[in-house]
């Protein structure tokens, strides 16, 4: 029972929500990404301190911010590596229970299909 317990602590309650939610955020960061770039490029004309240290600044910032992003989707692949990795173990070493669980599940949902076509 403890790799049941590692499972249910690596993954999510809705795996198709935090997928979605996942694949927007890492849309949303690559267009921000995107346009810091075309506006550090467009502003590079530009002279003046103020102008060069700002530009600096924000560049040191969106280095910094690219990074953080590497850093959490290497952090999730790991995570999602994991709980595959626990997922397989347990199915290893309890075969009839995850037998047993999955036509559980399947009379399970027999009945709710059957019961809401009457």
């Amino acid at each position: 029972m403890q790799t049941m317990g590692k499972i249910a602590r690596v993954l999510p309650a809705n795996p198709e929500k935090v997928l979605k939610a996942k694949n927007q955020l890492l849309s949303d960061f690559s267009d921000l990404v995107t346009d810091a770039e075309q506006l550090l490029a467009s502003t590079a004309e530009y002279s003046g301190d103020t102008i060069a240290g700002a530009r600096s600044k924000f560049k040191g910032s969106l280095d910094h911010f690219k990074t953080r992003v590497s850093e959490a989707q290497t952090s999730a692949i790991n995570q999602f590596e994991s709980a595959a990795a626990a997922t397989q173990q347990y199915a290893h070493d309890n075969p009839w229970k995850v037998a047993g669980i999955a036509a559980l599940a399947g009379v399970l949902l027999s009945a709710l299909l059957t019961n809401s076509r009457r």
